[in-house]
C-alpha cells in the first residue's frame, strides 16, 4: 500500500468526488515521486481529515474514501519562535511541523538580529512540505510575526525557555492545562532580557530550562517540542506530578 500522502487545502474533499491537481501538486506528484494512474494517494484538508484516493490521470485524482487512522495528538502544542537569522527559521518550522506542532507564531523581541521579513508565504509552503512528508493531516498554522508583548498576552498557558533559569522542564510542565493549547516560548541567538522574563512570569507563564548546555536557538526550539510532545504522549507521567 501507498503512503504517498498530498495536502490538498484549495478544495473541499469528501468521497466520490474528483480533484484537479494544481500545477505544484502535479510536479511534486509525477515530477518528484514518479507516480502513476492506478496508485493509491492520501489527501489531507490539512485541517485534520486524510482520504483514501486513486489517481486517475496526471491531472486528476479521485478520493475513495475518509481515512478512520488519525496520526494528530490530541493535544496541542503551539510552538513560539523569536525571529532568527538565515535559514535557521526554515529548518525549525520543518522539524517542528515534522514534530507535531499545531501552530507556529513568530514574534519579535528585543534581541533580534532580524525584526522583520517577507517569508511567511514560503514558511507555510514549508509546513504544508513537511506535514506531506511525515504523513500529516494538519498542516500549521503560521500566524503573522508579532511583537514579544502582543505573543505574551495570549499564551499564558505555557512555558517560556531561558539558559538563567534552573527549574526543570518536567517541574515547569506541572499544572499546564492539556485542554488548552500549550504555548513554548523560544527566543532569538540572544536569548530572553530579564525584564521579558519577568513579563512573561507575570502573565502565567512557567520558565524552564532545558539542561545544563547553551543550545542554539534553532536546536532549543527543535528540542523542547522534541521532549514535550514525548512526555505529552506519556501522559501517566504527568498524572504522577500532579
Amino acid at each position: 500500500m501507498s503512503n504517498i500522502r498530498l495536502v490538498i487545502q484549495y478544495t473541499e474533499l469528501k468521497p466520490e468526488t474528483f480533484i484537479q491537481l494544481s500545477k505544484e501538486d502535479k510536479k511534486y506528484l509525477f515530477n518528484v515521486l514518479r507516480c502513476s494512474p492506478g496508485e493509491i494517494v492520501y489527501l489531507s484538508d490539512g485541517k485534520g481529515k486524510t482520504y483514501r484516493a486513486i489517481i486517475i490521470d496526471k491531472q486528476t485524482v479521485k478520493i475513495i474514501e475518509e481515512e478512520s487512522l488519525s496520526r494528530e495528538e490530541p493535544f496541542s502544542i503551539f510552538l513560539c519562535q523569536a525571529l532568527l537569522k538565515g535559514d535557521k527559521m526554515e529548518q525549525v518550522i520543518q522539524k517542528a511541523t515534522e514534530l507535531g506542532v499545531k501552530k507556529i507564531l513568530p514574534f519579535v523581541s528585543a534581541r533580534c538580529v532580524v525584526k522583520e521579513t517577507n517569508k511567511l508565504q514560503r514558511w507555510q509552503k514549508i509546513a504544508k512540505e513537511a506535514s506531506e512528508q511525515s504523513g500529516r493531516s494538519i498542516v500549521p498554522e503560521i500566524e503573522p510575526i508579532c511583537s514579544y508583548n502582543e505573543l505574551i498576552q495570549k499564551s499564558n498557558n505555557g512555558i517560556i525557555f531561558w539558559e538563567k533559569e534552573q527549574t526543570p522542564l518536567q517541574e515547569a510542565l506541572k499544572g499546564i492545562d492539556l485542554r488548552l493549547p500549550v504555548f513554548l516560548i523560544v527566543g532569538p541567538e540572544g536569548g530572553f532580557s530579564e525584564e521579558e522574563i519577568k513579563i512573561a512570569e507575570r502573565q502565567g507563564l512557567k520558565v524552564a530550562t532545558l539542561g545544563k548546555r547553551i543550545l542554539r536557538a534553532e536546536t532549543a526550539s527543535i528540542v523542547s517540542v522534541a521532549v514535550v510532545n514525548f512526555l505529552l504522549q506519556n501522559y501517566d507521567i504527568i498524572k504522577q506530578w500532579n
